[in-house]
């Protein structure tokens, strides 16, 4: 990791945006089998089976007008992020059978993937790693879950090199393959990778708009205070600290206005009743 960079341990959360987080659970768990890790008051965390990083579903708050997170880039089939699945056609029959909104997969050298709406008109990925893919990982076992675990958060770019130094030299992130268009990159020990892709300027204009200044991931990081400390100093902008549901988080904003959220694991498990 880069001297004085922040020290982030993983991804521990992709956010989802909800008109009620209570029905929105019933339905993710109802159809995948996710189950809740945490319930709070405005915020409910789903675990993905065995995988690290959490779904939390959020609703809005106030006066806000709902807005789902959708594509960053529709045409270009770029979601904010994608589950892996172990499954090679993506049973995709089985979610339209299940009158769940799925589109054509699309199959490369390296991968098997497609979209998913859910009822509330969110966007998510899903991907099927092959065996020659640098990510992936074999099935735990004969059955294996349709979700296993999130596979990548993907952040749109205009300046790809300058992109990479800055969440390399401020955020300690660790590139581990760079394609041109685009590149993967690590965040410490996680499990979840970050994917950039290269947009043009209209083009990431257009995916900022639709995020709202809504973040659509977490960073954890082992101590909040010094990671708003190490990243203060390094002139990062960064909002004030607070305390939510037993989580203390705050958000930080990149070069090119992308928001993110820091997140400090919290101590005391809040479970469902």
């Amino acid at each position: 990791m880069p001297s004085g960079s922040a020290s982030f341990v993983c991804i521990d959360r992709v956010i989802l945006p909800v008109p009620d987080a209570k029905a929105a659970a019933e339905w993710y768990i109802n159809e995948f089998e996710f189950r809740i890790g945490r319930r709070g008051s405005k915020e409910i965390d789903l675990r993905i089976h065995d995988g690290e990083t959490l779904l939390t579903l959020t609703e809005h708050s106030g006066n806000q007008r709902y807005q789902p997170l959708i594509h960053l880039d529709a045409p270009g089939h770029v979601p904010c992020f994608n589950f892996y699945s172990h499954w090679d056609d993506l049973h995709s029959g089985w979610l339209r059978s299940r009158n769940i909104s799925v589109t054509s997969t699309m199959q490369t050298a390296h991968m098997n993937v497609c979209e998913m709406t859910d009822p509330y008109g969110n966007v998510t990925g899903i991907c099927h790693e092959k065996s020659n893919s640098l990510f992936y990982t074999p099935a735990p076992g004969p059955v294996p879950p349709m979700f296993h675990r999130i596979l990548a958060v993907f952040l749109p770019v205009i300046d790809l090199d300058s992109s990479i130094r800055w969440y390399s030299d401020m955020l300690g992130f660790e590139l581990v393959n760079h394609w041109g268009q685009g590149a993967d990159l690590k965040i410490g020990k996680g499990e979840t990778i970050v994917t950039m892709i290269v947009m043009d300027e209209e083009l990431h204009r257009q995916a900022l708009l639709r995020l709202n200044g809504q973040a659509y991931y977490s960073l954890q990081t082992p101590s909040i205070h010094d990671a708003y400390r190490q990243l203060s100093q390094l002139g990062v902008p960064a909002e004030s600290c607070r305390e939510q549901d037993g989580v203390n988080r705050f958000h930080i904003c990149s070069p090119e206005g992308l928001i993110i959220r820091i997140s400090e694991k919290e101590l005391i498990q809040i479970v469902s009743t």
